[in-house]
């Protein structure tokens, strides 16, 4: 077998021929024919680089994209590597992200400069929406609910009823809302107590109950002298203080979150 390198000046006499075709036809394809596809690469293979600077394996330098795609071109201009496909010879940009400050549980989403960009993991309980079309953790929100009457007759609904709900999570009560299916004038209290039914002495609304003033809805994020914290395993009661008007249903809603 040939040398696996090039030959040496003053030397290697009468191999000179054997040991440049071993190294050329390494890399390089050859069917021993007059072929216009012989001396193109067959295979690359690329050393490891080391920590010296400039001794990287492979190096792009930046420059101008090809005015019209060709199928499997690879380009590298400014901060993007491209790739181009075969399919409709679509040039397509190879998503890289910076990890250098990434942590276990982070994602990453496409900026507007088609950029990837961190976002870092959210706390437990949180959930992804949008902010401005843009990825964003936020606390999961939930609606403990009541409902007086049978959505039929007025006379189904009375002061004094009492609607129990426990819940299975942990928040802070930002808002109430009211619907009534009618004009309606009604006032109600809310109490709260940890895993047994709370009773009038586990109000947590002071004077500022929800309320309808002959009105079919409702809401405040005013919640002055509120107990606003909430723990799961609570358990609410809604009590329909007072009524009048003619709705047949009335629906009381919190935001907990």
């Amino acid at each position: 077998m040939a040398q696996q390198r090039l030959p040496i000046v003053n030397s290697d006499d009468g191999t000179w021929g054997d040991i440049i075709r071993q190294y050329l036809m390494k890399e390089h394809y050859n069917d021993d024919t007059d072929n216009p596809v012989n001396g193109g690469h067959q295979k690359i293979t690329i050393r490891p680089g080391t920590a010296t600077a400039g001794t990287a394996p492979l190096k792009f330098s930046s420059g101008t994209l090809l005015s019209t795609p060709e199928a499997g071109a690879v380009e590298f201009n400014s901060d993007t590597l491209y790739f181009t496909q075969t399919t409709s010879t679509t040039r397509k940009k190879i998503a890289a992200y910076d990890d250098s400050s990434g942590a276990t549980g982070d994602i990453y989403y496409r900026n507007s400069s088609g950029v990837f960009t961190r976002l870092a993991a959210g706390s437990n309980g949180q959930v992804l929406n949008l902010a401005g079309g843009i990825p964003a953790w936020s606390n999961r929100e939930h609606a403990p609910t009541a409902i007086w009457g049978d959505g039929v007759l007025s006379s189904s609904i009375t002061a004094g009823l009492t609607t129990y709900v426990r819940v299975p999570y942990s928040g802070t009560i930002s808002r109430w809302d009211i619907i009534a299916n009618a004009s309606t004038t009604c006032t109600i209290d809310i109490w709260k107590a940890a895993g047994s039914l709370p009773t009038i002495a586990n109000t947590i609304t002071a004077a500022a109950k929800p309320s309808l003033s002959a009105a079919t809805t409702g809401f405040s994020t005013t919640l002055t002298g509120w107990t606003t914290s909430v723990s799961a395993g609570d358990v609410f009661g809604f009590y329909l203080q007072s009524v009048s008007g003619s709705a047949s249903e009335i629906t009381l809603t919190l935001k907990v979150s």
